[in-house]
């Protein structure tokens, strides 16, 4: 525990080892900020965007019956106006002069409208426990990989090849390049949270690195994960428990990735059609096997929610309400959320989890915070709510304004709720009682919610887990010690 401990304390060391103005402009570059596009859907990712950032056009539909769903409400309204309504008669009086005179009418107030804005995340959480836990690129020699082991700087390992065991590891690697095979299967509606994205280039059979710009020509083709599966078919490298001896990749994973890799566009797809047309040659075994040893457990990459939205297609005049609800369910992506969802990631616990007294104050459902801003957005998206119909018959010189509350909820993976449940508890024993004591960390809310999406109460888990892991690393910096 005590060298777990120290090894992730090196780790969290990286963040200030390195001058903060050249820290913020090479962190950007390295992750930039994600803008989801509008045209997400659930499908291998094209390119990667950068090193950190396997995708911004697809995500991971992990949502299966076990899921958190949060409600909340919107709003349809509408207001009319008697002068709306109204015509100006021109008229004479006994004296022979004109004068105008407004005659008012009876109208219909119908329909009622309005929209709810999905298009911001709420906290920090996503993006820093992946920077954390999952962040890691593959280096094309020996010794940049060992470098990169080695180094204390953000671009070195993460802290989840730093904290456990090799056979733990190795167990973990098999069970991640298992997912990111079968995440090519095109017939499933639900995929695996380990999206098979882009990890190098290989430029006419040299490997090249993602953060090397000499890759945007045309020349080279983009190295995928379960390439490595492929590259190493003859290897014993697959490992079916923690504690079992290596064998070759079962023939599950093998047939799949050997028929993308062949050219037959079947249910999994194939190489050249995924990479625009590029012909797929391999590389030498020696650079899938450093590929390997590199390779983090951890995903990368983008998860799905949902919003459900109940509209009313009529309005019942005589009972004052609205009528015909119809449920309208839109996809809501969180952006680098992909390595909170993954079971790899309660390795962080350092302590079973089982045995953990879980902190308090972890509904998601019914906080209110004042969050912090987010880099990383979901697509922008701005949902319809409204009643459709006759709402009323005004009397003549009337004005009459209704709103009408639009029920809404918000629904996530069970398991992205228990894994930030881990996550902050894994924080929190990292942190002094003092300073949890101090700061107020543990009575702050769990979740938290966007200003602009208050009224709709569409929340995001991580809210807390975001705030320990920062006031973690703070004291381990130097200047604390």
């Amino acid at each position: 525990m005590k060298k777990n401990i120290f090894i992730l304390s090196t780790f969290c060391f990286l963040f200030f080892t390195i001058s903060p103005a050249y820290a913020a402009s090479f962190w950007q570059r390295l992750f930039p900020s994600l803008q989801i596009k509008s045209q997400t859907e659930r499908k291998a990712p094209n390119q990667a965007v950068a090193p950190e950032i396997p995708s911004d056009d697809s995500y991971s539909n992990t949502l299966t019956e076990d899921t958190v769903t949060c409600s909340g409400h919107g709003e349809a309204g509408n207001s009319w106006s008697a002068e709306d309504h109204k015509t100006d008669i021109i008229k004479v009086d006994p004296n022979g002069n004109q004068y105008t005179e407004s005659v008012y009418e009876d109208y219909d107030a119908q329909d009622l409208s309005g929209e709810i804005d999905l298009k911001n995340l709420s906290n920090e959480y996503y993006r820093n426990f992946q920077s954390f836990f999952a962040r890691g690129s593959i280096k094309c020699t020996e010794a940049r990989a060992k470098n990169s082991f080695l180094s204390l700087e953000m671009t070195g390992s993460s802290a989840s090849l730093r904290s456990l065991p090799t056979n733990q590891i190795n167990y973990y690697r098999s069970q991640f390049l298992t997912q990111a095979a079968m995440s090519l299967n095109n017939s499933e509606k639900l995929d695996t949270v380990t999206q098979d994205y882009q990890i190098a280039w290989d430029c006419q059979g040299t490997c090249m690195e993602m953060t090397q710009d000499e890759t945007k020509t045309s020349s080279c083709r983009p190295v995928y994960l379960s390439e490595l599966v492929f590259g190493l078919q003859n290897e014993e490298l697959y490992y079916p428990t923690p504690d079992s001896p290596p064998e070759n990749f079962p023939q599950k994973i093998l047939t799949p990735v050997l028929s993308h890799y062949s050219g037959n566009c079947g249910t999994y797809g194939c190489y050249s059609q995924r990479s625009g047309g590029k012909t797929f040659v391999p590389l030498p075994k020696e650079d899938y096997l450093l590929f390997y040893k590199q390779l983090n457990y951890v995903p990368k990459g983008n998860v799905n929610s949902r919003v459900t939205i109940t509209n009313y297609h009529g309005y019942d005049t005589t009972n004052d309400r609205p009528i015909n609800p119809v449920d309208e369910t839109h996809d809501r992506t969180l952006p680098n959320a992909a390595a909170a969802y993954s079971p790899q990631s309660t390795t962080l616990s350092f302590v079973n989890p089982s045995q953990q007294k879980s902190l308090d104050n972890t509904d998601i459902c019914n906080s209110k915070v004042n969050p912090q801003a987010s880099r990383d957005k979901p697509q922008n998206k701005n949902l319809a709510t409204f009643v459709k119909g006759l709402i009323k018959r005004v009397s003549a010189g009337e004005n009459f304004s209704k709103s009408v509350s639009i029920p809404t909820t918000s629904t996530y993976d069970n398991q992205i709720v228990e894994n930030v449940q881990v996550s902050e508890q894994a924080f929190s024993n990292m942190i002094p009682s003092d300073s949890l004591n101090k700061k107020q960390l543990l009575n702050t809310s769990f979740s938290s919610k966007t200003p602009t999406n208050d009224k709709a109460n569409v929340v995001d888990p991580g809210y807390r887990s975001d705030l320990l892991y920062q006031e973690m690393r703070s004291l381990l910096r130097p200047a604390s010690w």
